[in-house]
């Protein structure tokens, strides 16, 4: 019986095709959200610093996944 990987974790953007778990681009996304949670509860805000993580996550969310593929290192080099 072949086993099938789970295709909701497999990023669908992205041409290398691989999961959520080990695409840096959504780590790198994931990294920005927490931040900016653990910088919202806490008890002196920082306006500056949360309107710049949000700035940076709208802007992630613009640019889309694709854009990091390019320098992603699980991108294997193709032969000419």
């Amino acid at each position: 019986m072949k086993k099938v990987g789970n295709q909701k974790k497999v990023v669908g953007v992205c041409p290398v095709k691989i999961h959520r778990t080990k695409c840096p681009s959504i780590k790198r996304t994931r990294q920005i959200r927490t931040k900016l949670l653990a910088v919202q509860q806490e008890e002196n805000l920082d306006t500056d610093r949360i309107a710049k993580l949000r700035a940076a996550l709208k802007e992630r969310k613009m640019r889309g996944i694709a854009v990091d593929c390019e320098t992603c290192s699980y991108k294997k080099a193709v032969p000419a």
